[in-house]
């Protein structure tokens, strides 16, 4: 989903700390061939050249993921949105597609129905990476969990959750480098700032918070950092914060997070 993942894990037993690790980047490979839209053959992919033809049944972890986006998708009153990939596509942000239309649907053209289907009921464009990456962290901690370690950390690009005894600082980035602005032991954070091509590197960023309301890139100052209990919700939750500002303050209690807003480039 066009980042770096990184891992570390202890536990009692190196080998159950080895295969742990294993399976916790088979969770994450599993969410990128499901939900990627950089990937033709993704499930994804398959939902946007397909879905608005007919009903396509998806795997549980697409289905959880689309019904989540749905609700922070209402709760936030559309800022959470799934459905502006079209402007990221335009932006080249995201790879082209065959059969583009100019009538895109927008989020609540989405239906979920019964044994994990989805129709669109217009032509749609969906990029999950604004909630599939948290999601994949998300499944990375529980295989590690699962395999028995003591104290983790899963870092998916900036989408980070740990669990241990030992809290962890947390960095933001800025222009002066990096400075600590708090410590975590067990939850997530998530990190969201403008989109900032830079002349002078090979590998550009590919992020970029899309203001569904202005259909154009947001450009705030600074960055935005949000602590949740999961990192999917930190991760939908930092989009919906950079673009509301502290207004947002309800919909971050509602789901026990909080957030930082750093004006400091």
């Amino acid at each position: 989903m066009g980042t770096f993942v990184h891992m570390s894990a202890s536990g009692p037993a190196a080998d159950a700390v080895e295969h742990a690790i294993a399976q916790a980047f088979r969770a994450v490979e599993q969410a990128e061939r499901l939900m990627s839209f950089h990937d033709s053959q993704s499930e994804l992919s398959r939902l946007n050249r397909e879905a608005s033809i007919r009903p396509q049944t998806v795997h549980p972890w697409t289905y959880s993921v689309l019904r989540r986006a749905l609700h922070f998708a209402t709760l936030s009153n559309g800022l959470f949105d799934i459905s502006v990939a079209p402007l990221l596509v335009e932006a080249g942000l995201l790879p082209h597609t065959v059969g583009s239309t100019s009538e895109w649907g927008n989020w609540q053209s989405l239906e979920l129905l019964p044994d994990n289907r989805i129709f669109f009921t217009k032509p749609m464009l969906l990029d999950l990476g604004g909630i599939a990456k948290g999601f994949a962290v998300d499944q990375a901690i529980h295989a590690l969990r699962r395999g028995g370690c003591t104290e983790a950390i899963v870092n998916a690009g900036g989408d980070l959750r740990r669990f241990g005894r030992a809290p962890h600082p947390i960095y933001l980035r800025r222009s002066t480098g990096p400075v600590q602005v708090a410590e975590l032991r067990c939850g997530a954070v998530a990190t969201s700032r403008p989109y900032k091509s830079v002349p002078d590197r090979l590998a550009q960023p590919i992020g970029c918070i899309i203001d569904p309301k202005l259909q154009r890139p947001w450009n705030g100052q600074g960055s935005v950092m949000v602590a949740a209990r999961s990192c999917m919700i930190a991760d939908a939750l930092t989009k919906v914060a950079a673009l509301a500002g502290p207004s947002c303050q309800p919909l971050l209690d509602r789901f026990g997070a909080q957030a930082m807003w750093d004006s400091e480039k």
